[in-house]
């Protein structure tokens, strides 16, 4: 760390922690971090002296592989007479969704990734799981289609509900977090922040999202 980055540490970074035995700050918050990691199965257990080394969860976690996934309804006339019909209908379905839906899945999950959640799309017909340590979130992508983000709030809020409802048992839900393309509109972002529904979004720059997206650490 001190060969490759030494050059940006700052004044700070170099100081001595106190209890540490003048151990460098930078040197203290390496080693923190490496125990979050640890505990959350992305880092190898190791012994003073031992090499640090990934563990095959966090080298999948890293490279965030993300399957495919895709839109085609397949459920047109279906009135499902109880969960299990649900479920059973709702995971076989083929889906493909479009390049931009998948654009942004991909950028959100290796942004959040390098936060420390893990970010799973193994949950078909889910868009996204992220788990870090207890918390679970059930995140739900929208691409926001000539600027209506009434359509997307309005399908983005369903669909959350309805699965969540589906495919989590009582007292283990899961939080929700509904992510766009764009901003869809105060109106809409005061809707589902009311609901429960934590809202992000895609800025030119970079991610935007509501006060409690950011609280809960779900804005990279």
């Amino acid at each position: 760390m001190a060969d490759k980055f030494g050059h940006q540490f700052t004044t700070e970074d170099r100081l001595p922690r106190v209890g540490r035995r003048g151990e460098e700050a930078w040197r203290n918050n390496l080693d923190s971090l490496y125990h979050l990691l640890k505990r959350e199965g992305l880092m190898m257990p190791s012994s003073r002296g031992d090499e640090w080394r990934i563990s095959p969860q966090g080298s999948m976690f890293s490279a965030c592989q993300m399957d495919p996934v895709d839109e085609r309804d397949l459920l047109a006339d279906f009135s499902p007479k109880d969960a299990s019909e649900y479920v059973a209908r709702v995971t076989g379905r083929e889906l493909t969704k479009k390049r931009e839906h998948e654009d942004l899945l991909r950028s959100y999950g290796q942004e959040m990734a390098s936060m420390c959640w893990r970010p799973s799309t193994k949950v078909h017909p889910r868009d996204l799981e992220l788990v870090r340590g207890a918390q679970t979130w059930l995140v739900e992508v929208k691409v926001v289609y000539r600027g209506n983000g009434t359509e997307a709030a309005r399908a983005a809020l369903a669909q959350l509900l309805e699965y969540r409802h589906f495919f989590y048992s009582e007292g283990v839900k899961p939080g929700m977090v509904a992510l766009f393309s764009e901003e869809i509109g105060g109106a809409h972002i005061s809707l589902l922040s009311d609901l429960g529904i934590r809202v992000v979004w895609k800025t030119q720059t970079g991610w935007g999202g509501e006060r409690g997206a950011y609280s809960g650490g779900l804005v990279p």
